[in-house]
């Protein structure tokens, strides 16, 4: 049986495949791109708080109209509780890019993927990479996975990894991932009451343990999560919910919040938060972007954005590449390594700012982790934390 082959193929059909995916078509037409997704966009997305700037890369990409239909819940920014017990606020009303944002992030991710298929990609849902094998110059054989018609292969003269922090693709070429931190996120959601008023702002309030993010998002669900480390929440089990409800009532700005609300009895849900990077990005007829490429703390509310900024500059990359372009790869590498080390300043500089529990295992952690980072030539102070549900 002959085998379906393409110009490129993205595995993973989230933002950052998604979006590069809509931009290479866009840039270069004649390509024949699929796009690899394990899901059919019904899984648990915990939503995300994304900042004014996001519609620069979703106008790029020439879905921020089909955006503003999709019922994603605008915010005037972000209040933070850090360094003090009093919140500040963030306002984002005088943003030249309108307000902030709560996403419904399965919603968002599936949008996407849909303009993507409007441009002349094949889509393939339920769809996993098994196993990879090298043919040379011609490319790639991909043998996958489909929940509905069981295993297929095809081929590929370029990969594209866009499997998150896994970067399931780029770990079978050689590529390993240089972990900077360790952190997880517990997350846990309610439900605001008929006729009760929620703020629409985002907040980070921290806590000895680490530090809360809640928003309200669509659909009058509220997210709720805790960001802590190994140490910090060590001995912890999180089958009920009891201990994670008992350290948010000792966040009192967070906790009066949501009396509004009322616990919406679902199983909390636990995912490791890396800050890290791809030792090699790039490699023989590939490429990683996105989480796949470079994993940011989630205080910086940078992820959805860096995951599509990353997708153009990496589709404006294999475009360049293509045409015969040997060093735009490595440049496409070098851009990324540098904003983020960037990324790891402002990182640094932020975590100082609180000093109220020093002694405490996150922040001592944090505190200690990156003694000899110092601020690139004309960096300004950190901004004030934004924060995001992970």
């Amino acid at each position: 049986m002959s085998e379906a082959s393409y110009d490129v193929a993205i595995i993973g059909g989230g933002p950052a495949g998604a979006a590069m995916a809509v931009a290479l078509r866009d840039l270069a037409p004649f390509l024949s791109v699929v796009m690899l997704e394990r899901t059919d966009y019904d899984t648990h997305r915990p939503g995300e708080t994304l900042s004014p700037d996001l519609r620069i890369p979703l106008s790029r990409l020439g879905v921020w109209s089909s955006f503003l239909r999709d019922g994603h819940l605008a915010s005037r920014g972000t209040s933070s509780c850090w360094s003090r017990a009093e919140p500040r606020i963030q306002d984002t009303q005088m943003s030249p890019w309108g307000s902030a944002w709560h996403l419904d992030r399965a919603r968002f991710d599936e949008r996407l993927s849909l303009e993507a298929a409007r441009q002349g990609v094949r889509v393939l849902r339920l769809t996993t990479l098994l196993d990879v094998e090298s043919i040379a110059k011609e490319g790639y054989r991909l043998h996958l996975s489909q929940r509905k018609t069981g295993a297929l292969t095809l081929r590929a003269r370029f990969v594209v990894d866009a499997t998150g922090w896994k970067a399931t693709f780029a770990m079978t070429q050689g590529a390993r991932r240089r972990i900077r931190d360790r952190c997880f996120t517990v997350h846990g959601a309610f439900q605001l009451r008929p006729g009760e008023s929620f703020p629409t702002d985002a907040l980070v309030e921290s806590c000895p343990e680490g530090w809360w993010h809640s928003a309200r998002l669509p659909s009058d669900c509220v997210a709720v999560t805790l960001v802590g480390d190994g140490d910090s929440l060590h001995g912890l089990r999180w089958a009920t919910p009891e201990p994670w409800a008992a350290l948010l009532e000792q966040a009192p700005v967070t906790q009066a919040r949501l009396a509004a609300c009322d616990f919406a009895g679902e199983p909390l849900v636990a995912a490791p938060v890396l800050v890290g990077e791809l030792d090699q990005m790039h490699g023989e007829r590939w490429l990683a972007v996105g989480d796949a490429a470079c994993t940011h703390d989630p205080l910086s509310a940078q992820g959805i954005f860096s995951a599509l900024d990353s997708a153009l500059l990496a589709a404006e990359a294999l475009e360049q590449y293509l045409r015969g372009e040997e060093d735009a790869l490595c440049a496409y590498e070098q851009t990324l390594h540098l904003r983020f080390n960037e990324h790891l300043h402002r990182r640094s500089r932020t975590y100082l700012e609180e000093q109220r529990w020093p002694d405490a295992p996150f922040w001592k952690n944090r505190h200690t982790a990156f003694p000899a980072l110092t601020p690139a030539a004309g960096q300004r102070s950190a901004p004030a934390p934004t924060g995001l549900a992970p």
